[in-house]
């Protein structure tokens, strides 16, 4: 059952009410009840309302809270608003609150410690290693937050399910309308894993590109820390960040090739001192205080050439295809093969240049 108030938050939010012009309109009326009966013959409300005005006013006239309710029940959605007892006690601190949050999921998450794995939508393969390794280990200690995205959102998303840890996903649209449509699957992978979709926006609401930004403030809002896997200098991710200092959360950030424009955002968070430089996922765990479970690594059995490949990366470094034939006198077509299975087993990563080095970087 919604209260009166929830109601009135249903309603806005359906309408796409942004949170500054609710709580401002709430703010004229004593009560609910109150806002109901006279927001039709209020011209302040009208002023602040505007364009969502003669929607609102139709909207309770004619009890379109019932059928709000109805569209959430049919979908297994729920709406947590800032009268809910279990609105999350984070977001009530930051600067433009959300008064709504429509969610398809376990909103229990809501309340967990969470920590947010952003970057890039156009992600290297070393970005995606960064994203991939550091969600794997966190998602053990926290409930890992990201926005759905193409690029880091969604390894990090897929990471932490495949870790069988919890994950949120906020959105820039509705929950009922997954942008991008090709992450649909992903969504549902995220709710049948007791995950949670969580947006500010009606159930149907269209991904407009300006509600990407906006809706970064929750991802932040939501997290004890920021983590940027990698950000160009311009790139959505930053405006997260921006949010995450304004909002008092701890940023982190890996370091990524001085040359690859695709670092310059992560690597000048670093340099200007606004993120925590961070090479491995225990720097974010021993960051917190918390006690570090051990995390047993598989054991491979390399063969006598394997090896000979791993000693050769380990004392030269970063070694080129040739250069490793040259060191280890192995055929060009077995160097093929044994340096896809080495990589495949994430033993050794293939850098630029078809150079090779040993897999480093995450304990």
């Amino acid at each position: 059952m919604y209260t009166s108030e929830e109601k009135i938050c249903l309603l806005f939010g359906a309408a796409g009410v942004p949170s500054s012009k609710f709580f401002e309109t709430r703010n004229l009326f004593d009560c609910a009840e109150e806002l109901t009966v006279n927001l039709g013959k209020n011209v302040s409300a009208e002023k602040i309302l505007q364009s969502n005005y003669s929607d609102i006013k139709d909207g309770i006239k004619n009890n379109r809270f019932d059928k709000i309710i109805d569209e959430l029940n049919a979908h297994d959605a729920v709406a947590v608003t800032w009268y809910s007892a279990d609105y999350p006690e984070q977001l009530r601190t930051i600067d433009d609150p959300p008064y709504v949050l429509f969610c398809k999921g376990d909103t229990s998450l809501l309340s967990s410690d969470c920590l947010a794995v952003v970057g890039t939508r156009k992600v290297s393969s070393y970005g995606r290693r960064v994203a991939k390794d550091f969600s794997a280990i966190l998602c053990e200690y926290f409930t890992i937050v990201s926005g759905l995205a193409y690029g880091v959102d969604s390894v990090a998303h897929e990471t932490t399910l495949e870790e069988n840890g919890k994950t949120i996903a906020v959105l820039g649209g509705g929950i009922l309308n997954v942008y991008p449509a090709t992450n649909q699957g992903l969504a549902d992978r995220i709710v049948a894993n007791e995950g949670l979709l969580v947006s500010e926006y009606g159930l149907t609401a269209p991904p407009f590109a300006y509600r990407f930004p906006h809706r970064n403030r929750i991802v932040s809002g939501l997290s004890k820390g920021v983590l940027v896997c990698q950000a160009p200098a311009k790139s959505g991710t930053n405006s997260t960040v921006e949010l995450a200092l304004e909002q008092g959360r701890d940023v982190f950030s890996v370091p990524g090739e001085i040359y690859d424009p695709g670092f310059w955002g992560s690597n000048a968070l670093i340099k200007s001192l606004q993120a925590a430089c961070v090479t491995t996922p225990r720097d974010i765990v021993d960051f917190y205080g918390l006690d570090v479970t051990p995390h047993e690594k598989q054991v491979y059995q390399m063969s006598i050439d394997e090896q000979k490949i791993v000693n050769a990366l380990t004392v030269g470094g970063q070694l080129s295809f040739d250069e490793l034939i040259a060191q280890t006198g192995i055929s060009p077509a077995d160097m093929n093969f044994l340096l896809a299975n080495l990589e495949l087993r994430s033993i050794i990563a293939k850098s630029a240049g078809n150079s090779y080095r040993l897999y480093g970087g995450v304990e």
